[in-house]
């Protein structure tokens, strides 16, 4: 993904033939380059993430085989698939068929609560030169878990970077131009947007014109259930909404602002403007309709499905199809918080496992990777092929660069955008050039399409990670409630989640779908007494112990 200026000194290879031995300069920001002579060291890694974009032989490719020159290290890594993580993460624990580096996405608590990791505390203190060069004081603390140990380096960073757009309900361009580019805030302003367009435009490129749609396929559903804590003011943590003085965490399923937001779809419903596959439809099927141009509202996050169906509607030239996200709120919350930053957070990372027969060498590999060379070809590529650097050392992308750089084929080959799940540098590298191209609001400008400069200039901004397309970005002192892993000796919270997923699973699509405004009241009595039965009290306690031990242990 994606994601940032003092001068520095040029690096000049000097080649010493000793043994055939090739050695470069040693300073505080670079590392030796692994021996001629040296034999390359295969370590094995499971990438579980299942958002990941596999690459079939990362490290053969121009940028993995300068790592492996520049770390002595190739990785020979698996990915997820045919399964989900939950599944996969289980049948390794309980085969203890473990590589030597892992990382478990949103299952890795399971992997240290079954203590097959590798504590790192002594390996950050001896050998980590580099990973203290990008991490501080306060991002190791974070990192501590609860037995006070630190078992990953965390791909997670506190920025917010230009070259995104901010998770919101969103709406065309074409909308906003034809409606005089107007002030998006409010929940009941913005779906009369969306009944006018559809009113005037009922078909597009002659095609329904879809007005409001979401994906509820798998662990998707999130689309159908978090935006009532949005609507309400509060930032995403997961199924609950949580008091910013006390810290306590309260389930919001059931409360008024979604039966609310739910009572609004139902009359969307009515009127037509809802896809009527809306709860059939699988997430090829959600991006293919986004891509056709055809879509008017949906509220969702922009790695979701940004990188496919925008991408697909800026390739295909529909500039004014593409999509733009506002931070829409009740009438009378002050706030939105849409966008929040990220702390650096303890959910997960790259792990060394104790089945790592030399995990010495599989944490200089990580601490290698922190070096300012390695981030540089990691996010940046090879010098005088991907990127240039000017007199006074910033780094930058002539036209033909960055043509290669938005060329999908070339970035494959070439080993480019594959890395960011590896500890990376907090928006800047060490010497003051922005870890990624994309994190320069200069560069960021340049590349969006007309019309969404179109869009920037009426608003006056200069990309979309600020108002009005999103309020001011806050920290709150425990990251998200909804990354904190439930251990597997608390089987009362797990179970009262899965009962808490099954009753909203079974009532929404009901309440979204209800014949009448009797039949709703009627189907929402039913789903209340539905949740009240599902232990969920036991889910705010637990949220809020952990949530408050955040507060109190991270700052």
């Amino acid at each position: 993904m994606s994601k940032k200026l003092r001068v520095f000194a040029t690096i000049i290879c000097i080649l010493f033939i000793l043994s055939g031995v090739f050695v470069y300069p040693w300073s505080s920001t670079s590392v030796k380059a692994a021996s001629s002579s040296q034999k390359v060291k295969v370590l094995t890694f499971f990438y579980g993430d299942s958002n990941a974009d596999p690459h079939p032989d990362l490290f053969s490719t121009p940028v993995g085989k300068e790592l492996t020159k520049l770390t002595g290290v190739r990785l020979k890594i698996e990915y997820l698939a045919g399964q989900d993580e939950a599944t996969k993460i289980g049948l390794m624990l309980a085969s203890g068929d473990l590589p030597d580096l892992i990382h478990g996405h949103q299952e890795h608590g399971k992997l240290i609560e079954a203590g097959v990791l590798v504590p790192l505390d002594n390996y950050i203190q001896k050998y980590g030169k580099y990973c203290k060069q990008i991490y501080s004081a306060k991002d190791f603390k974070r990192l501590k878990q609860k037995d006070g140990h630190i078992y990953f380096l965390s791909p997670y960073r506190n920025e917010i970077t230009p070259d995104l757009k901010p998770d919101g309900f969103w709406l065309p361009i074409d909308l906003l131009e034809k409606a005089k580019w107007p002030k998006v805030r409010y929940w009941e302003d913005y779906l009369q947007l969306i009944r006018n367009y559809v009113k005037q435009n009922p078909t597009i490129e002659g095609k329904p014109t879809i007005g409001f749609t979401f994906i509820t396929e798998s662990w998707r559903f999130f689309t159908l259930t978090n935006p009532p804590s949005y609507l309400m003011g509060y930032q995403n943590d997961g199924d609950v909404i949580v008091d910013q003085k006390t810290y306590q965490a309260k389930v919001y399923a059931t409360l008024d602002g979604s039966k609310r937001y739910y009572k609004d779809l139902n009359k969307l419903w009515k009127e037509g403007l809802i896809d009527k596959e809306v709860f059939v439809q699988n997430y090829d099927t959600y991006l293919s309709k986004i891509a056709q141009g055809r879509v008017v509202g949906f509220y969702d996050q922009w790695w979701q499905f940004g990188y496919d169906a925008e991408a697909s509607l800026k390739n295909a030239k529909k500039y004014n199809r593409m999509h733009v996200s506002f931070p829409v709120v009740y009438k009378g919350v002050q706030r939105a918080r849409y966008l929040m930053i990220q702390p650096i957070g303890a959910r997960d990372g790259i792990s060394i496992t104790k089945k790592c027969k030399d995990p010495v060498t599989a944490f200089k590999f990580l601490d290698s990777l922190c070096s300012l060379e390695a981030q540089k070809l990691m996010y940046w590529g090879i010098k005088g092929v991907d990127y240039s650097v000017d007199k006074n050392g910033k780094m930058y992308l002539t036209d033909k660069q960055k043509k290669q750089r938005e060329d999908s084929v070339y970035r494959k080959k070439q080993g480019l955008g594959y890395w960011w799940v590896f500890p990376h540098a907090y928006l800047k590298l060490q010497d003051g050039n922005y870890r990624e191209p994309g994190f320069d609001p200069e560069y960021v400008y340049k590349n969006f399409s007309p019309a969404e400069k179109k869009v920037l200039d009426a608003y006056k901004a200069k990309y979309f990670m600020q108002p009005p397309f999103t309020d001011p970005p806050l920290e709150t002192p425990y990251g998200f409630a909804w990354e904190i892993n439930i251990p597997a000796d608390r089987k009362d919270v797990t179970i009262a989640t899965q009962k808490m997923n099954e009753v909203q699973r079974k009532y929404l699509p009901q309440l979204v779908m209800a014949k009448s405004d009797s039949d709703f009241e009627r189907i929402w009595k039913e789903y209340v007494q539905a949740f009240e039965k599902t232990n969920y009290k036991v889910y705010e306690k637990f949220k809020t112990e952990m949530i408050q031990w955040r507060v109190k242990n991270w700052n």
